[in-house]
């Protein structure tokens, strides 16, 4: 019979045999959409790729702990022997599951077979520094090579053997290379700026790139849209530069920058995405011409490594985070990452706007949850992206000081966990701010664009404005009764104003206030398809002051609510 201390022990060893056999578990996983945390590696990650096809495999290099690699779509990650580990890995391409190329900053070119049971030196590069590996798809077999020091190579041999190209680069100090479509090839350096080849790499030409350090590269296919990036280096700091080309590296133009940029890809469903060290991912919203934090609801707060193939975005990060995203899938982002309304004063409105997009593809279900009373969010639930919700607070009823909370998007593709804060100040007034001939105006602190711009009657000489606009920034409500042509304006009473009802009438001088006849100076009008009607009557008879600047054809609007 065991005895209790032979079977504590066996137990022991049981339990420590699990421990090892599970440390390369995840430290967290989400079985939903959206971006996973694969694993943390406690190291920096220095390089990343995936492979997709009926054998997927990723792999991931760390700053002095080692490679690993995930095989399938699990999330248990092996570390392959120790031969690699104090390099400083640079790049890796996964040639297939079990075969990857590895290159290093020092140490030159390493082929990978069987997983890592076999680890050897490609000792036809005549290179030490490598900065990139990049398949050339032109090629089945055909690869490029980033040389920090000797310059561009080309593989047509899957990386068996190498040779010396690039002719027209003027510089040895090569950090990428884009294989954009009908045989162009885009080269960055580290010291000359961006170079382009028009005849499938045989020659160059530099490029009118403002970017003379250029470090990452991205290529829209659908647009045929070059980026080129500065990337952050181990002796740099602050925000890195960027820059575009909308014709396929012809013409250059500034954008600003994410921050510390180290890597640069877009996705397949087109959108731009940055790797920052400071800011972890970060999307490009064309409509907002600025970027946006993409991931933050998964954790993610720096990236220092980024592959996007076959479907499947891997990223890795200042603390050795890997995180996996699956494309072909809906992957949520939102914008902004928190909500800042701002003081609001304790008689008006505020709101404020999130906007929810999917990276990948396929239907992205959302809904908003977690709402605080005082707060309504519009619309709470959807699929269409990329759709807005609009979070607003009533100051009325709320006591004076500041408020936070969060929102929760839960959605099919990830979910988002947003920051809510304002605070709640004395009563004040509301200005609005209009010029005759623009769209563009004012309510308080917010800018707002209108669908038409105001508009002097010539016979009269009075102002005209977009009704429905003007009646709502003082908090009334305007309905339109199309058979009659009639335009309702209704004020529920405040403390510092009455209810007030007024109809007017498109074409015709005559309203009511409240059922009291009056005379407009003109008569309503509709213009771009909106309903104008003369600015002083409608402000004043609704309780606000007036003021015209006729130097600058501007209208100043004060209504306290």
């Amino acid at each position: 019979m065991m005895t209790i201390p032979v079977r504590r022990f066996l137990c022991a060893v049981l339990l420590c045999a699990l421990l090892t056999a599970f440390s390369v578990l995840p430290a967290r996983a989400q079985e939903e959409g959206g971006f996973v945390l694969l694993k943390d590696l406690n190291a920096p990650v220095t390089a990343v790729d995936v492979l997709g096809g009926s054998s997927p495999v990723t792999v991931v290099a760390t700053q002095n702990a080692g490679i690993y690699s995930a095989s399938g779509t699990g999330t248990v990650f092996r570390k392959i022997p120790a031969q690699l580990d104090l390099m400083r890995i640079t790049s890796i391409l996964a040639l297939a599951a079990d075969r990857w190329l590895i290159g290093t900053d020092g140490d030159g070119l390493w082929l990978v077979r069987d997983g890592g049971a076999s680890i050897e030196q490609v000792r036809t590069l005549d290179c030490s520094r490598v900065a990139r590996i990049v398949r050339d798809p032109t090629a089945t077999s055909g690869l490029y090579l980033a040389s920090l020091c000797t310059g561009l190579h080309y593989s047509a041999d899957g990386g068996v053997t190498w040779k010396s190209v690039g002719r027209g680069v003027t510089s040895f100090l090569i950090t990428d290379v884009l294989c954009a479509s009908a045989g162009r090839v885009v080269v960055a350096t580290q010291d000359a700026g961006v170079f382009l080849s028009s005849d499938g790499g045989a020659t160059y030409r530099k490029s009118a790139c403002p970017i003379t350090k250029a470090g990452a590269l991205a290529w829209n296919a659908s647009s045929d849209t070059v980026y080129a990036a500065q990337v952050r280096s181990a002796y740099e700091s602050g925000a890195m530069a960027i820059a575009v080309s909308r014709d396929g590296g012809a013409h250059w133009a500034s954008m600003p920058s994410p921050g510390a940029i180290t890597a640069l890809t877009v996705l397949p469903s087109g959108a731009l995405v940055a790797g920052t060290a400071d800011r972890g991912l970060m999307r490009w919203d064309t409509a907002a011409a600025s970027w946006r934090e993409t991931a933050q609801g998964a954790g993610m707060t720096s990236v220092t490594a980024m592959a996007v193939r076959d479907g499947t975005l891997v990223t890795g990060g200042t603390g050795g985070e890997v995180y996996r995203a699956d494309l072909d899938g809906p992957v949520a982002a939102v914008s902004p990452s928190s909500l800042d309304l701002g003081t609001i004063p304790s008689n008006q409105r505020r709101s404020a706007v999130l906007t929810i997009v999917s990276l990948g593809k396929g239907t992205l279900n959302w809904r908003i949850e977690s709402v605080p009373g005082y707060m309504t969010a519009t619309p709470q639930t959807g699929a269409a992206t990329p759709a807005t919700v609009t979070f607003s607070v009533e100051g009325d009823g709320l006591g004076k000081g500041p408020y936070q909370s969060v929102v929760k998007v839960v959605t099919n593709g990830g979910d988002m966990v947003v920051p809510v804060r304002f605070a709640i100040a004395e009563p004040a007034p509301v200005v609005i701010g209009l010029t005759v001939g623009s769209t563009a105006a004012a309510v308080g602190d917010s800018a707002v664009v209108l669908e038409a711009p105001p508009y002097i009657d010539k016979p009269s000489g009075r102002t005209m404005v977009p009704v429905r606009f003007i009646a709502e920034a003082f908090g009334a409500t305007v309905t339109w009764d199309a058979p009659t042509r009639r335009v309702f304006v209704d004020q529920k009473a405040t403390v510092a104003h009455r209810a007030v009802l007024m109809v007017m009438t498109v074409g015709k001088k005559q309203a009511t206030v409240n059922g009291k006849a009056i005379t407009l100076d003109v008569a309503p009008a509709i213009t771009a398809g909106r309903t104008f009607v003369p600015l002083r009557v409608i402000s004043e008879t609704l309780g606000a002051a007036v003021e015209w600047n006729a130097a600058q054809r501007s209208i100043a609007i004060t209504y306290m609510p």
